[in-house]
This record gives C-alpha cells, structure tokens and sequence, in this order.
C-alpha cells in the first residue's frame, strides 16, 4: 500500500507542470480573443480546443456531473486542481515516507 501511495504522490507532482502548462494556454486563449476570467467555461475551452478529448470524457462519465463542474471557470479550476494536486502530492510523498 505504501509503494501505491509513493507512486500516486510522484505522478501528482509531476503532472504539475502539464498543469501549468494548461493554465499558460487558457491564458493565452483568455487574453487573445473575447473571452474574460470568468465567462470562459471549461466546456468550451475543451469543445473549443479538445474536442476529441470532450467527446471522450462525455462518452465515459455521467453527463449531468461533468455539465455542472464544467460550467465553472476554466482558469479557476484549472488553477484549482494544481493547486490541490501539487499540495496533495507533497503530503502523501511524506506520509508515505515515513
């Protein structure tokens, strides 16, 4: 159980930067075109620029689940999930280092 929970705290560590890297292109997105901070929703950033990985994702999970946590900002939860995703990384690398 110990080596699933090192091996879960490095991938959250290390998918920080791809992470980043999709806040870096909302960003972009938000400050190249007519959408604000707020009124860029993650359903279309991903219909907009994912569609493959919109159709899959809908495909697989409850639709009703992802419409409601889709219609938040994109660059608030993205930035949301790196934040949490990096602390909780940290946390468990030292619970299950000890």
């Amino acid at each position: 159980m110990r080596q699933i929970g090192l091996g879960f705290a490095y991938l959250c560590i290390y998918t920080t930067p791809i992470q980043i890297a999709f806040i870096v292109w909302q960003l972009i997105i938000i400050f190249t075109s007519d959408y604000t901070f707020l009124n860029l929703s993650t359903k279309e950033f991903l219909v907009d620029n994912l569609k493959f990985f919109h159709d899959w994702i809908y495909s697989w999970f409850w639709n009703a689940a992802l419409d409601f946590f889709y219609q938040f900002p994109a660059i608030v939860m993205t930035s949301l999930k790196t934040v949490i995703n990096y602390y909780l990384g940290f946390w468990l690398l030292d619970k299950c280092k000890q």
